[in-house]
């Protein structure tokens, strides 16, 4: 059945992608901060698509105004990469 109205999924596939890719990484034995940075940036990219792409074209990516969806966005993705990053620092010998 289609209606008139059709939800755009492309910047929201794009996320989903993003953070299964860094789940199957994991899951494959790619190391842990490796895969943590790859769903970090699948976010960082959903944030940079809600910010350029127009409203009806964001889909399921919208779902408040666009800057509080970037920068929800923005914040989980920067957060997953540094923490994954942080995760490499050797902070004493064990």
């Amino acid at each position: 059945m289609r209606t008139s109205e059709s939800t755009a999924w492309g910047p929201y596939l794009l996320v989903a992608a993003g953070a299964a890719a860094g789940l199957c990484a994991i899951g494959l034995g790619v190391p842990v901060p490796a895969g943590g940075a790859i769903m970090g940036c699948g976010f960082l990219a959903g944030s940079l698509a809600r910010v350029t792409v127009s409203e009806r074209r964001a889909g399921a990516l919208a779902v408040r105004s666009r800057r509080m969806d970037a920068l929800t966005l923005a914040a989980f993705g920067a957060a997953l990469v540094i923490g994954s990053l942080l995760m490499l620092l050797r902070l004493h010998d064990s």
